[in-house]
């Protein structure tokens, strides 16, 4: 299959799925999203798959959701706040597909992970991170919240407030340590050590795979997973369609000086800190 967005490539069992925007590194626009879930759904239907490898392309696995919107794109402050529901809404389809998927999801961080592919990360199986990496989910800091609600499920209550209430960043490391990835190693053995788990799950019966991620998954479901995200959905509508100072002027310094200029006033402001 070829794609814009997107690289996929099979071999023998292992599906690779790269994002494939590096000069905007990997930010997810509407297109992107589009052909991974076409992705998603032809992975799904062929037997021959039993694990996918999820990646970026260049020095980003994503920057996370592109704030440098297209015509037509919908923007969060000042929309109706039924469109924008649906909106994100599409947003967390496209993510809990990859949760849902069949078969085994590695996600081979090779860098940047932030904010909504912060979130893509999470809801893949198995996470292993580039040394390179930098994770986290910063998007409050431009005023949007976090549409899928996994962070607390990921690394616990303490960890989640501190992420999540003042959009910090860490290194591979710390993620590790805090349970958004399960182990770091070199970035130049990152898809070595994808590719060596790959082939170990391809050994194994794939039905009993898929019965262990159901299992599991399930049981992240039971302890509230769904409904954290149905919650979160409504109360992240409320905050992103909200107009304050802060977003004003940063959607002022935007449409005046651009993306990159006001990108640089709201990182500015927390120098030092």
């Amino acid at each position: 299959m070829a794609f814009e967005a997107i690289v996929y490539e099979k071999r023998e069992s292992v599906a690779y799925l790269t994002l494939n925007r590096p000069e905007k590194m990997n930010a997810l626009n509407a297109r992107l999203l589009s052909e991974l879930r076409e992705c998603l759904d032809a992975i799904d239907a062929d037997s021959e798959v039993r694990v996918v490898i999820l990646t970026g392309a260049g020095r980003a696995f994503s920057a996370g959701f592109d704030l440098d919107r297209s015509p037509g794109d919908p923007e969060p402050h000042g929309s109706a706040p039924d469109l924008w529901r649906e909106h994100l809404k599409g947003h967390i389809d496209t993510f809990m597909k990859v949760w849902n998927l069949r078969v085994p999801v590695i996600a081979a961080v090779n860098g940047f992970a932030l904010a909504g592919a912060c979130e893509l990360v999470q809801v893949c199986d198995i996470k292993i991170a580039s040394d390179r990496a930098v994770m986290g989910e910063p998007e409050i800091r431009a005023g949007v919240g976090p549409p899928l609600l996994i962070t607390p499920f990921s690394v616990g209550l303490a960890r989640a407030k501190e992420l999540l209430l003042t959009g910090d960043t860490v290194d591979a490391h710390e993620a590790a340590r805090m349970g958004l990835v399960s182990r770091v190693v070199p970035h130049d053995g990152l898809m070595a050590e994808c590719e060596r788990v790959a082939r170990k799950i391809s050994l194994i019966s794939p039905v009993g795979v898929q019965m262990s991620k159901v299992a599991v998954n399930r049981a992240l479901e039971g302890m509230g997973l769904l409904s954290a995200i149905q919650h979160n959905l409504e109360l992240m509508v409320h905050f992103d369609t909200s107009t304050t100072p802060e977003q004003t002027a940063f959607n002022d310094i935007r449409r005046e000086k651009g993306l990159r200029a006001a990108l640089q006033w709201r990182d500015a402001r927390f120098e030092g800190l």
